[in-house]
């Protein structure tokens, strides 16, 4: 759990990073210099930033199209994410893969690809190889998280590998951030009446399940399903229940295509993991409005500079196409 105002007021900070990055972004890619698809994680930051918390640079994670915050919350180098958006040289894919082809090494996090599902195998090949190390009695083993969506539930190589991770007993952590949409259909109408984390209980893993627009509620259980896959008790699955707000794909709200039931765009943007915090630290007298404003104006400093360094780089040469091929 949360232990004290400095954890809470980080939290809050990661997540109001990641707020602000992505308002920039959308803003931003009304220009039309950004040519990639992006997909944007606004009211979903708080699964990120409260699983993060908990891994270091030598633990791993895997993510998904909608990767920005996961990308950010690990370490991220901001200036080269902007870079791979705006597909120059110096992005962190060489501006070959755009927003959703992502990868910092340096900071553990491996790989981001726009197939669903298709990053899961992979997480898995990574936790086998950490499984597979002498156990540190002293640290545990590394653990490999990779984030999903209620969607990939329903593809068949989800449950290949829950049953594989848990027969091989891997140090993985399956994060399900049920949104409740898949593009514009909702759980209902894809998937029986049942909940998520219960089926991957009965493929064997520890499962949970919790509040993931409560960054609190998130930190809790992601310490625990960490502490398990760290001490070699197996692979361990969370399914956090939050909202995205943007349409699937771009930087517009779309609430007027009628997919959402009226009001209930209206319903989560009340349950904001970042009003929902921040209101927290206010009522506890644990932050001040000298210290938000400091905190908005430093992040805005920060954006503003990774743009402008950003905007300084360059194209990719043709000489380079053939390179990092490996097929």
């Amino acid at each position: 759990m949360v232990q004290t105002t400095a954890d809470l007021k980080q939290l809050y900070y990661q997540m109001l990073r990641i707020r602000r990055i992505e308002e920039a972004i959308a803003k931003r890619y009304r220009e039309q210099q950004m040519r990639c698809p992006t997909h944007l994680c606004i009211g979903e930051e708080a699964i990120a930033v409260g699983v993060n918390a908990h891994l270091s640079v030598q633990d791993k994670i895997f993510s998904n199209h909608r990767g920005h915050g996961h990308y950010l919350a690990k370490g991220g180098d901001l200036r080269r994410l902007l870079a791979e958006l705006y597909g120059f040289a110096e992005g962190c894919c060489g501006g070959r893969g755009g927003s959703m082809h992502l990868t910092d090494l340096a900071a553990g996090f491996i790989a981001s690809t726009p197939i669903v599902g298709g990053t899961v195998p992979l997480a898995a090949g990574y936790a086998w190889a950490e499984r597979n190390k002498k156990f540190d009695t002293a640290q545990g083993f590394n653990v490999v998280a990779v984030f999903f969506g209620d969607g990939c539930f329903e593809e068949g190589v989800l449950h290949e590998t829950m049953n594989f991770a848990a027969l091989k007993k891997l140090p993985l952590l399956f994060v399900c951030e049920n949104n409740q949409y898949s593009v514009m259909t909702r759980l209902s109408e894809r998937q029986p009446d049942r909940e998520i984390y219960k089926i991957a209980a009965a493929h064997g893993l520890q499962a949970a399940s919790g509040d993931g627009n409560r960054v609190d509620e998130v930190f809790t259980l992601a310490e625990t399903a960490i502490a398990n896959a760290r001490a070699g008790h197996g692979p361990q699955f969370l399914e956090l229940h939050t909202h995205r707000w943007p349409e699937h794909c771009g930087p517009n709200e779309d609430d007027e295509l009628g997919y959402r039931p009226p009001g209930e765009l209206a319903v989560w943007k009340q349950r904001c993991p970042l009003l929902r915090t921040r209101q927290a630290l206010l009522d506890g007298g644990l932050i001040n409005d000298a210290e938000l404003e400091a905190m908005e104006n430093s992040l805005a400093e920060e954006i503003e500079q990774a743009f402008q360094w950003a905007l300084q780089c360059s194209r990719p040469v043709v000489s380079s196409m053939e390179l990092h091929l490996y097929a």
